[in-house]
């Protein structure tokens, strides 16, 4: 055999080998379209070098133009199945190329057969004859080309551009492995018989060497798919040894998908194989044995939702990747479910639906939820949108996701354009970083706030808005956002206005405090007086404007009279000062009124600055003082004689005790116990009368008023003392009843000794009318029971005309001829200043009463300051 024979038989064996090899596993592998066309190419390229060695042996004209037409034929079948095998096994290249090449070598092959020649050769004249290496002897054909060669030769062209793009298209891709093996070497392969066909057409005169080139390019194809099974076999191989783990780890998800009420299911779509779990059949109501279908699932399905079913599937069907679905269900038992379905669907490498998984969940409860929030929601709006407050909501974000259609209606903005932080932009700029701030910082506190400022209302005017805020939590104690309300204040900030204008024209200091003690207004006149702006007041404590000593008492005063608020006047019966900011003290007036507001109780102070009143009031008691000593003086002029009366005893009995010393000392017969006696008769008579001197001294002493705890016993009992000598002189009876337990007052003995010598002197007199026998008065003291300290001084005397009770006590009224009418007035002042009250009567047996009360103090003196 010549080696021409043996090696164009070899190429054909191979060929011939590689088709029978393929198409074996064509009927054995899902990608059998692909093994096919490349079994096709395979076993034509073969034949092809069988004719190739049949027309280089040729020895007649007729025979070699026999031979190169027929073997157009698998000619036309190697190119076409290679050009469709490398489109559906790369998944590349133009598909108008595919059917540009196909349609001109048809059209070549139709031409060649319906021709009386090849669409090779129009004629061949004769073949030419020569020797290969080793002396073979081949023919070469010698004529004239036919010009459907051209057509031919154009075919080749649409050919190598069809692989250069699909060699491109892989490259990109990334499987530049493939793309060299495969386009790459089919680029190189077909450039060179190219090249070969043309230049033996029409250049040179030699055989046909095709064979070749298509043998290279179907071993390299039939290389890169032997690769491909090995690979295939590998992974089955390793499928094999995992199958016992995924059987494993499929029950592990099997009992994990039951525990979650999961139900899962699975689908081979080529086999049409379908598994799902038990929970699955659960859910959707199939028996154990029943064959799950997709027709017997969809009549599970409920009416309503069956079409959106059916559309969601094909879709997957159609283009693969995930999707996912909440439908109804009716159930054995007539009861409709929820199902949630969340599913996956895989392609092949043709783009065909290849498996389909997915997991199905009842989520009936969380259904009924829903609808049972969505109808709470819709309560709360309609609740909202008639509720006559404004009324939004914000989530966790601080992002606003809900408006009343009461605040919508106001700002005339439409629902999109207020959420999120949309409404911000009606909000007045000058406003917008005070309400950000207090926004803010109270949602990051989870604190409630209020503020206010101005929104622009849907005719452009900005109205001043009370925005309060609220955060919300949900029953575990997790943050949900706010909720809040706001109302049109315009009306009031004018009325506040107005009110602020009209206190700032008032003449007192007037300020204006919240339930919390917090000055929320001062007129002009409140920060003159206490030496600050307006501005500094407002946010202060009022404590501020209250000395050190007071501010803890007051904050419980202040208490007490929210507890129970009325119109009244500030500290009754105490002295009160107000602070300035310099920290000097003055004495002050304070009028409380309260006044109740939407936003609570509030507290209007009116403070009047007394220090001038003060002033004029110290100089009237130093001029009342003096005239009280000078009526003082004027008593004890009247009571000179008396009290000389009352000296002169004490001094003769002195003079008697010591000449009858002295006597008795001459005579030699006293002794020492007798002489004791007489010097201790005489000491007691000597302080007898000095106590009567100093008495007449105090009385007229001029000095300020010295305040001490006074026993009123004691002072009754001094008064009997001054008085006892007038009384024997007047044949008057004094009888005095004190109360062991009389108690004690807080005041000047001095001056109360005078205001009961006043009333014991004008008593005196008035009985000097009536019968020496009859003269008779009472001096009591002792308690009421109701705090106060109680003194009467009675007389027997005619009494004083009805309807003159009051007018005893004005200066420079009196009933006798001879009186000033400043004996009581002056008593009653003295009283007055010490908090007591001075009252007289007529008695219903004849005479006139004077009682003088004064508030008891303790003693502990401490506890009886003012």
């Amino acid at each position: 055999m010549s080696w021409v024979t043996l090696l164009w038989s070899m190429d054909a064996g191979l060929c011939f080998a590689l088709a029978g090899i393929y198409l074996l596993v064509s009927l054995k592998q899902r990608e059998w379209r692909e093994h096919l066309l490349f079994s096709c190419s395979a076993l034509a390229a073969g034949v092809v070098a069988g004719f190739e060695l049949a027309v280089i042996r040729a020895e007649t004209v007729t025979q070699y133009g026999a031979l190169m037409r027929w073997a157009q034929l698998p000619l036309w079948i190697v190119l076409v199945s290679l050009v469709w095998f490398v489109h559906l096994y790369l998944r590349a290249g133009r598909r108008w190329l595919v059917w540009t090449f196909c349609g001109l070598r048809t059209l070549l092959l139709a031409a060649n057969f319906l021709s009386k020649t090849n669409v090779v050769y129009r004629e061949i004249t004769s073949l030419r004859h020569f020797s290969w290496w080793g002396g073979e002897t081949v023919s070469a054909p010698v004529g004239v080309p036919n010009p459907w060669v051209l057509v031919g030769q154009l075919s080749l062209l649409v050919l190598l551009i069809f692989f250069l793009d699909v060699t491109i298209t892989v490259w990109r891709r990334g499987d530049r492995r493939r793309a060299l093996m495969v386009g790459g070497s089919a680029v190189f392969f077909l450039t060179l018989l190219l090249g070969e066909s043309v230049l033996v057409t029409w250049v040179i005169k030699s055989p046909f060497l095709i064979s070749f080139a298509y043998l290279g390019i179907i071993a390299t194809m039939g290389y890169e798919l032997s690769d491909d099974l090995l690979r295939a076999a590998k992974l089955a191989r390793q499928f094999q040894a995992s199958e016992a783990a995924l059987r494993e780890s499929e029950a592990r998800v099997k009992l994990a998908a039951n525990a979650a009420n999961l139900g899962l299911w699975l689908w081979k779509i080529p086999g049409d194989e379908r598994w799902v779990t038990e929970k699955w059949t659960q859910l959707f109501g199939f028996a154990e044995s029943e064959p799950v279908t997709f027709d017997r699932f969809l009549k599970v399905v409920h009416p309503g939702d069956r079409e959106r079913v059916k559309g969601v599937v094909q879709r997957a069907l159609d283009h693969g990747g995930e999707y996912e679905i909440e439908y109804r269900i009716t159930r054995p038992d007539g009861s409709t479910s929820w199902i949630s379905g969340h599913g996956n669907v895989d392609l092949d490498e043709r783009g065909k639906p290849a498996l389909a998984r997915g997991v199905a969940r009842d989520i009936t409860k969380r259904k009924i939820a829903e609808e049972d929030l969505r109808e709470s929601e819709e309560r709360f709006r309609t609740v909202a949108d008639a509720a006559p407050v404004m009324i939004w909501m914000s989530g966790t974000d601080k992002l606003c996701t809900f408006f009343s259609k009461g605040w919508l209606d106001f700002t005339g903005r439409s629902l999109e354009q207020e959420l999120g932080n949309g409404w911000a932009e009606g909000v007045h700029r000058e406003d917008f970083a005070r309400c950000l701030d207090i926004y803010g910082n109270s949602f990051d506190a989870r604190q409630p706030f209020t503020m206010e400022y101005r929104l622009r209302r849907s005719d452009g005017e900005y109205r001043w808005v009370l925005d309060i805020g609220t955060p919300r939590f949900a029953p575990d104690g997790a943050f949900l956002g706010y909720i809040g309300s706001c109302i049109d204040i315009t009306e009031r900030k004018r009325a506040e206005e107005k009110f602020r204008i009209v206190l700032d024209a008032a003449p007192n200091a007037m300020i204006m405090v919240d339930s919390a003690g917090v000055i929320s207004f001062a007129n002009k006149p409140a920060a003159v007086a206490f030496g600050y702006s307006p501005g500094e007041l407002i946010g202060c404590q009022i404590e501020t404007l209250i000395p050190q000593r007071f501010r803890d008492q007051h904050i419980g005063h202040r208490k007490g009279f929210l507890s129970e608020p009325s119109a009244r006047a500030m500290g009754a019966g105490r002295d009160l000062f107000g602070r300035r900011k310099d920290g000097s003290e003055f004495p002050v007036e304070v009028g409380l009124n309260p006044i109740r507001t939407e936003q609570g109780l509030f507290v209007l102070a009116s403070v009047i600055d007394i220090t001038a009143r003060k002033q004029a009031e110290l100089e009237h008691q130093r001029q009342n003082m003096e005239l009280a000593r000078v009526g003082r003086v004027a008593v004890m002029g009247e009571l000179a004689a008396s009290l000389a009366h009352e000296v002169n005893n004490p001094i003769g009995a002195i003079v008697a005790n010591a000449s009858a010393g002295q006597r008795l000392l001459a005579a030699g017969k006293i002794g020492t116990e007798e002489l004791t006696e007489l010097l201790e008769d005489i000491v007691a008579d000597g302080r007898r009368a000095g106590e009567i001197v100093q008495g007449i001294r105090t009385m007229v002493r001029k000095g300020e008023a010295r305040r001490s705890l006074i026993p009123i016993g004691g002072t009754v009992r001094e008064l009997l003392r001054i008085v006892h000598a007038d009384a024997i002189g007047r044949e008057a009876r004094v009888t005095a009843e004190i109360d062991p337990d009389a108690g004690y007052v807080w005041g000047d003995p001095v001056q109360l000794l005078q205001v009961l010598l006043n009333l014991t002197i004008n008593s005196f007199e008035a009985m000097s009318a009536v019968r020496p026998d009859a003269r008779r008065l009472v001096i009591r003291a002792g308690r009421d029971g109701n705090g106060a300290v109680l003194v009467s001084v009675r007389d027997s005397g005619p009494g004083f005309p009805n309807g003159m009770a009051e007018e005893l006590f004005t200066p420079f009224f009196s009933t006798k001829a001879e009186g000033t009418g400043m004996g009581l007035a002056i008593a009653r002042s003295i009283v007055e200043a010490h908090r007591g009250v001075l009252s007289g009567e007529n008695c219903d047996d004849g005479g006139a009463c004077f009682t003088v009360r004064l508030p008891e103090a303790k003693e502990d003196k401490s506890e009886s300051l003012p």
